[in-house]
Protein backbone atom coordinates (compact mmCIF):
# COMPACT_ATOMS: atom_id res chain seq x y z
CA UNK A 1 0.00 0.00 0.00
CA UNK A 2 1.29 3.30 -0.54
CA UNK A 3 0.89 6.64 1.03
CA UNK A 4 -1.77 8.37 -0.94
CA UNK A 5 -4.15 5.34 -0.68
CA UNK A 6 -4.16 5.64 2.87
CA UNK A 7 -3.63 9.60 3.58
CA UNK A 8 -6.64 11.92 4.77
CA UNK A 9 -7.61 14.04 2.22
CA UNK A 10 -9.70 16.65 3.90
CA UNK A 11 -5.99 18.70 4.60
CA UNK A 12 -7.02 21.62 7.07
CA UNK A 13 -4.81 24.72 5.94
CA UNK A 14 -3.82 27.74 6.80
CA UNK A 15 -1.54 30.65 5.79
CA UNK A 16 1.45 31.72 7.12
CA UNK A 17 -0.28 35.28 7.61
CA UNK A 18 -2.65 33.97 9.91
CA UNK A 19 -2.91 34.79 13.40
CA UNK A 20 -2.26 32.20 15.55
CA UNK A 21 -6.21 32.91 17.32
CA UNK A 22 -7.05 31.81 13.87
CA UNK A 23 -5.42 28.65 13.82
CA UNK A 24 -6.18 27.51 17.72
CA UNK A 25 -10.01 28.10 16.34
CA UNK A 26 -9.56 26.05 13.53
CA UNK A 27 -7.71 23.17 15.39
CA UNK A 28 -10.33 23.24 17.76
CA UNK A 29 -13.42 22.95 15.23
CA UNK A 30 -11.76 20.08 13.15
CA UNK A 31 -10.06 18.49 16.24
CA UNK A 32 -7.00 17.99 14.98
CA UNK A 33 -3.69 19.06 16.38
CA UNK A 34 -1.70 20.24 13.23
CA UNK A 35 -2.16 22.45 10.37
CA UNK A 36 -0.02 22.77 7.33
CA UNK A 37 0.85 26.59 6.44
CA UNK A 38 1.06 26.88 2.80
CA UNK A 39 1.94 30.10 1.25
CA UNK A 40 -0.48 33.36 1.19
CA UNK A 41 -0.86 33.59 -2.70
CA UNK A 42 -4.24 34.00 -4.63
CA UNK A 43 -3.58 30.05 -6.24
CA UNK A 44 -5.45 26.50 -6.45
CA UNK A 45 -2.65 24.48 -5.53
CA UNK A 46 -1.82 25.06 -2.03
CA UNK A 47 2.46 24.95 -1.35
CA UNK A 48 2.85 23.47 1.77
CA UNK A 49 5.64 25.79 3.42
CA UNK A 50 5.31 24.79 6.51
CA UNK A 51 3.36 22.87 9.32
CA UNK A 52 1.71 24.42 13.00
CA UNK A 53 0.95 22.16 16.44
CA UNK A 54 -1.03 22.60 18.86
CA UNK A 55 1.83 22.59 21.10
CA UNK A 56 3.07 25.59 19.04
CA UNK A 57 0.66 27.82 19.89
CA UNK A 58 1.40 26.56 23.52
CA UNK A 59 4.88 27.54 23.14
CA UNK A 60 3.95 30.94 21.32
CA UNK A 61 1.49 32.21 24.13
CA UNK A 62 4.23 31.28 26.88
CA UNK A 63 7.47 33.16 24.73
CA UNK A 64 5.48 36.05 23.62
CA UNK A 65 2.69 36.82 26.54
CA UNK A 66 0.61 38.27 23.75
CA UNK A 67 -2.75 37.56 22.22
CA UNK A 68 -2.83 35.23 19.86
CA UNK A 69 -4.77 37.21 17.41
CA UNK A 70 -1.42 39.75 17.41
CA UNK A 71 0.72 36.55 16.64
CA UNK A 72 1.48 35.38 13.09
CA UNK A 73 1.77 31.48 12.27
CA UNK A 74 4.76 32.61 10.05
CA UNK A 75 6.49 33.61 13.44
CA UNK A 76 6.17 29.90 15.19
CA UNK A 77 5.52 27.51 12.42
CA UNK A 78 8.42 24.89 11.85
CA UNK A 79 9.35 25.90 8.12
CA UNK A 80 9.92 23.14 5.68
CA UNK A 81 8.38 20.41 6.75
CA UNK A 82 9.16 16.53 6.51
CA UNK A 83 6.81 15.76 3.50
CA UNK A 84 5.73 12.11 1.86
CA UNK A 85 5.51 11.42 -1.43
CA UNK A 86 1.60 9.69 -2.50
CA UNK A 87 3.33 6.96 -4.43
CA UNK A 88 5.99 6.52 -0.92
CA UNK A 89 5.00 2.74 0.19
CA UNK A 90 3.42 2.41 3.52
CA UNK A 91 6.72 0.58 5.38
CA UNK A 92 9.23 3.66 4.13
CA UNK A 93 6.79 5.74 5.13
CA UNK A 94 7.03 4.46 8.78
CA UNK A 95 10.53 4.30 8.48
CA UNK A 96 11.43 7.92 7.43
CA UNK A 97 8.79 9.22 9.86
CA UNK A 98 10.74 7.49 12.53
CA UNK A 99 14.19 8.05 11.30
CA UNK A 100 13.02 12.20 11.69
CA UNK A 101 11.35 12.03 14.51
CA UNK A 102 7.84 13.33 13.49
CA UNK A 103 4.49 11.78 13.88
CA UNK A 104 2.49 13.86 10.93
CA UNK A 105 3.95 14.80 7.21
CA UNK A 106 1.92 16.38 4.24
CA UNK A 107 1.79 14.62 1.50
CA UNK A 108 2.50 15.72 -1.94
CA UNK A 109 1.60 14.21 -5.35
CA UNK A 110 4.20 14.10 -8.50
CA UNK A 111 3.78 18.06 -9.29
CA UNK A 112 4.48 18.81 -5.40
CA UNK A 113 0.79 19.83 -4.53
CA UNK A 114 -0.57 19.31 -1.03
CA UNK A 115 -2.94 16.51 -1.17
CA UNK A 116 -3.32 14.85 1.94
CA UNK A 117 -2.15 14.49 5.25
CA UNK A 118 -0.82 11.34 7.34
CA UNK A 119 -0.38 11.22 10.97
CA UNK A 120 1.04 7.95 13.41
CA UNK A 121 -2.78 7.74 14.31
CA UNK A 122 -3.53 7.04 10.94
CA UNK A 123 -0.60 4.79 9.93
CA UNK A 124 -1.74 2.40 13.33
CA UNK A 125 -5.33 2.17 11.97
CA UNK A 126 -4.00 0.95 8.66
CA UNK A 127 -1.57 -1.37 10.46
CA UNK A 128 -3.81 -2.60 12.58
CA UNK A 129 -6.89 -3.04 9.95
CA UNK A 130 -3.61 -5.09 7.67
CA UNK A 131 -3.02 -7.31 10.73
CA UNK A 132 -6.85 -7.75 11.35
CA UNK A 133 -7.13 -8.80 7.84
CA UNK A 134 -3.82 -11.51 8.42
CA UNK A 135 -5.74 -12.43 11.09
CA UNK A 136 -8.76 -14.10 9.27
CA UNK A 137 -6.35 -16.31 7.20
CA UNK A 138 -6.19 -18.54 10.66
CA UNK A 139 -9.63 -18.84 10.86
CA UNK A 140 -10.59 -22.27 9.28
CA UNK A 141 -14.34 -22.47 8.17
CA UNK A 142 -16.01 -25.36 10.74
CA UNK A 143 -16.19 -28.02 7.60
CA UNK A 144 -12.25 -27.61 6.63
CA UNK A 145 -11.42 -28.84 10.05
CA UNK A 146 -13.76 -31.95 9.63
CA UNK A 147 -12.27 -32.92 6.58
CA UNK A 148 -8.70 -32.50 7.83
CA UNK A 149 -9.54 -34.51 10.16
CA UNK A 150 -11.39 -37.56 8.35
CA UNK A 151 -8.01 -37.27 6.12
Amino acid sequence: MQVGEMCSRGVVYVSENAPLREVAVAMNERQVGAIVVVLSRGTSQPEAVGIITDRDIVRAQLEHVADLSRVRVADVMTPAPFTLSTDEPLENAIELMRTRGVRRAPVLDAQKTLVGFVSTDDLIAELARQLGTLGRLLERPPNQTRRSAQA
